[in-house]
């Protein structure tokens, strides 16, 4: 801790309570979202300058397992966390949790996961693809002190699940032991077209991501990612550049997604109040972007989408031997 104090003290209040409780007051947002990627497996009360502290919870859960239907896919999902300290200004959850706190500045450990997801996959007669998450990072920095997603990991390799994971933290490299060991898993990181500290204030800057995808490739795991959202006015990054180096880095498939506030007005209004910005107008030629960014995926061999897509072998029958033939 003392490293963090001396690397941060001049950028922050810190303060110490009669119970060992360490408060730590910053002078601008992005300086508290970096600083929780090094406290993230410490129990500190963090506020950033606006007063709002980080709260994190430790909570049980009913239920783990959750079957989504996308027309022809059918797949579990599974959420470990309740919020997110990523912070995007875009983000949808807000709209499925229907939570008070401010996003980005609470999260809910969902303690008991790992044996509540045993007690599930053990009542599961046909196995389906576990999809980690939907709606929250399994790798957010708080994950480094739970270990919750490894532990669910590890209860779905014993019964060799097939599974998907979407981060954007490098702190998937940790589980590289796990990963290797699925007969089929694929791991993703998703980039936005606005991957800065303004609209992710908790995310780690694209370099990582791609650096993290290289290591899971050199490690022999198929990695993909979802380019979203894509904003059709704020595309700030150079997607051709971007995609030949995510082809670089042994990247399989990049599947990509147009920003979206139909059905999720929470998300719309946040995005609107944080940003300053109209969502209608930041959609403008969306149809035209989404032609000229399907052209650069396809022309860079990553539209190969079945990838993503895990078949179970059938089961056979008797006709689907051959008769012992006759002496």
């Amino acid at each position: 801790m003392n490293g963090f104090i001396k690397e941060y003290s001049g950028w922050a209040k810190i303060s110490y309570s009669e119970y060992s409780n360490i408060t730590v007051i910053f002078f601008c947002d992005w300086l508290f979202h970096k600083c929780m990627m090094q406290l993230a497996s410490l129990q500190y009360e963090v506020k950033p300058h606006s007063g709002r502290a980080l709260e994190v919870r430790e909570v049980k859960c009913s239920t783990v397992l959750r079957r989504m239907n996308f027309s022809h896919v059918s797949e579990y999902t599974a959420n470990f966390y309740r919020g997110c300290t990523h912070g995007c200004v875009y983000c949808y959850a807000p709209s499925l949790i229907h939570d008070e706190r401010r996003w980005g500045y609470f999260v809910d450990a969902k303690a008991n996961s790992p044996q509540l997801l045993r007690k599930e996959l053990g009542q599961i007669h046909e196995k389906e693809v576990v999809f980690l998450s939907s709606a929250s990072d399994p790798y957010q920095p708080v994950e480094a002190r739970f270990k919750i997603t490894r532990r669910c990991l590890e209860a779905l390799l014993e019964r060799d699940f097939p599974v998907i994971i979407l981060t954007r933290s490098p702190l998937v490299l940790r589980d590289t032991d796990l990963l290797k060991k699925f007969t089929w898993l694929r791991v993703g990181c998703s980039i936005s077209s606005v991957s800065n500290k303004f609209y992710e204030p908790g995310v780690v800057s694209v370099s990582r991501r791609i650096e993290t995808l290289r290591r899971l490739h050199e490690h022999g795991i198929t990695t993909w990612v979802s380019m979203a959202p894509v904003i059709p006015q704020l595309v700030l990054e150079d997607v051709g550049m971007l995609l030949k180096k995510l082809k670089k880095s042994g990247v399989s498939c990049v599947v990509f997604g147009m920003l979206r506030f139909i059905g999720y007005e929470e998300s719309r209004i946040m995005f609107e109040q944080r940003t300053n910005l109209r969502s209608a107008s930041v959609m403008r030629k969306e149809k035209e972007v989404r032609e000229e960014i399907a052209k650069l995926v396809s022309s860079n061999g990553l539209d190969s989408y079945s990838v993503l897509e895990w078949s179970r072998e059938p089961t056979k029958t008797l006709d689907d031997f051959s008769p012992i033939s006759q002496a």
